[in-house]
């Protein structure tokens, strides 16, 4: 016969939570509900026949906490010694964001871990009783350049060599000031950009975006997130340049000065495999000089058009003896001097981009309605009957009709939230502060950057209605859209015989305690209305400065000339 699942059911608040194999189903409720799930997955966990498969579909850095207490209830150790705590590391807390999509499937949570403990990171961000103020460096690169290595070394912390430690999402160190020439740093590290996944011709395609997806978002969490970035490239690649460009251009896109770009943007050439003096200066020559024609200052690091440079060598050698100290001095120094604003709750920072991306990229998928269940009212009901119809009125009006579709952005509001396991140890989580329902998912309009960050392609995102006519009176078209907050924020021109028109739908500035009900559909959208294609025997005039409009009550209001009885 078939073979049944294993299903563990539990009543909780007279909601089920059921575990299935390797599948969390979680039920929609406040946050403490959501992370009660936590201790039935670690109950599952301790039975399940093969830890390793149980745990593939879980955050890496709670996978690793799920296979360490399954190796000590098999090895029969003494329970005080588990803890999720390891003193040996880099950094001072970790938010797992490896999968993005974890805040709407599997925990409906991003896991944090505090790798020194919780106790010891509290005391860490204050000093005699305040918060430290703190420049906010993300240590950034490519997969496998040494970013990490770099690090340690602004960090001064020192595990020896033969230490190899995985950096999970984002992963945050707070050195001690006295350790840092006296320069409050808290530094982030990310696994880079161009993560490989693993190679079957049948997942690659999948495989290889999810990657992206999870590159890209953690990349524009830790971007957002700093205010100075070190740059870190071993032999330089085009890929290194096009990411370069890309952070420029970002910096340059907040009206950074070129001399506040230099300060706040510092490239570290970091050169570990080279050991001699006589070796360092091949690529100081080939790269240094006649890819960026920069120049070696007296006090040992190099100055270019743009930026400046620092060089690194291996640690243990002859140049690194010449090179290293003296450079992660002057990248201190600099970073010192820059007038970047300071932080003093990175972790409250990075929560708060979180949320602001979320609100981005996530949408709200509503279903469509049948006959069938025409009877069941909800929130998602009324919303989807009043959106079909519209949709279908408008579509059934054109020919070529624009691309609609039945999805609105959603405003995430999130909490750090811990989860007590017994009297020694403590899980925390990053949670919405109200369950995102079961249909939300992420955009299909995501896009990459060269520097591994995201962007939305916002076209045909958002359709706002939309009335598009011919007057009869002298042959114009005139173009009404319903835009109720859109007064300040949308832009008409011209493309060839057609019109496009850019704009946004803001969410309204209201502090809300709690949704009860809310049917608004906000984002950005791009509409190109192809008049041309609709009047091919008529002439309009389609200058920016021919096409009038307006904006009242809520509408914009676009008009077309028709120039047909001019020619």
């Amino acid at each position: 016969g078939k073979r049944k699942s294993r299903c563990i059911i539990r009543k909780q608040k007279q909601k089920n939570i059921r575990v299935c194999n390797n599948t969390i189903f979680n039920v929609v409720g406040e946050p403490n509900t959501v992370l009660s799930n936590v201790r039935l997955v670690i109950e599952t966990a301790k039975s399940a026949k093969n830890i390793w498969d149980f745990v593939k579909d879980f955050p890496p850095t709670f996978a690793d906490y799920l296979v360490s207490i399954v190796s000590k209830s098999h090895d029969d150790q003494d329970e005080e010694k588990h803890t999720i705590s390891n003193i040996h590391s880099s950094y001072d807390f970790v938010v797992d964001l490896t999968r993005p999509t974890d805040i709407f499937r599997s925990l409906h949570a991003y896991p944090v871990t505090f790798p020194q403990g919780k106790d010891f990171y509290d005391n860490k961000i204050k000093e005699d009783g305040n918060q430290i103020s703190r420049f906010v460096v993300n240590v950034v690169g490519r997969y496998n350049v040494g970013k990490t290595y770099i690090l340690r070394m602004l960090a001064n912390i020192n595990l020896g060599h033969s230490f190899i430690e995985r950096t999970n999402g984002l992963s945050v160190s707070l050195p001690f000031v006295s350790q840092t020439q006296d320069t409050p740093l808290a530094l982030i590290d990310t696994a880079g950009t161009r993560t490989p996944v693993e190679y079957h011709d049948k997942t690659f395609l999948e495989k290889s975006y999810e990657r992206q997806v999870s590159d890209s978002f953690i990349q524009e969490i830790a971007l957002n997130s700093a205010e100075i970035f070190v740059l870190v490239v071993n032999q330089l690649t085009l890929d290194d340049q096009l990411y370069l460009k890309t952070l420029y251009k970002r910096l340059k896109d907040k009206n950074l000065s070129e001399i506040d770009i230099k300060q706040k943007l510092l490239i570290v050439h970091n050169y570990f495999n080279l050991r001699t003096i006589v070796e360092v200066e091949e690529p100081e020559k080939s790269e240094l000089i006649r890819l960026f024609g920069a120049r070696k200052q007296p006090q040992g690091y190099w100055l270019s058009e743009n930026f400046k440079h620092f060089v690194i060598a291996s640690s243990d050698s002859e140049a690194g003896q010449i090179y290293n100290d003296r450079a992660i001095e002057q990248i201190r120094t600099m970073i010192k001097g820059s007038n970047a604003a300071k932080n003093n709750d990175v972790l409250d920072t990075i929560i708060k981009q979180i949320e602001l991306l979320l609100g981005k990229v996530l949408v709200e998928e509503l279903p469509v309605i049948s006959k069938d269940n025409d009877e069941i009212f909800n929130h998602s009901n009324i919303f989807a009957k009043a959106y079909e119809f519209a949709t279908s009125l408008f579509a059934s009006s054109h020919e070529n009709r624009l691309n609609v579709s039945n999805k609105r952005n959603i405003k995430v509001q999130l909490q750090l939230k811990d989860f007590q396991i017994n009297s020694f140890e403590t899980l925390w989580f990053i949670c919405p502060k109200q369950t995102l329902a079961n249909n939300i998912k992420f955009t299909k309009h995501l896009k990459f950057a060269d520097d591994g960050s995201i962007h939305i392609d916002y076209s045909s995102q958002f359709v706002p209605d939309v009335h598009i006519f011919r007057l009869k009176d002298n042959g114009n078209i005139q173009i009404r859209i319903e835009c109720p907050s859109c007064a300040n924020s949308y832009n008409v021109t011209g493309r060839g015989t057609s019109i496009l028109i850019q704009g946004e739908k803001m969410f309204e500035n209201i502090a809300i305690d709690k949704d009860y009900l809310n049917t608004n559909r906000i984002g950005k959208f791009e509409i190109e209305i192809p008049i041309g294609k609709w009047e091919p025997y008529s002439a309009y005039d389609y200058r920016k400065s021919a096409i009038q409009n307006i904006y009242e009550n809520g509408v914009i209001i676009i008009t077309v000339p028709n120039i047909s009885n001019e020619l």
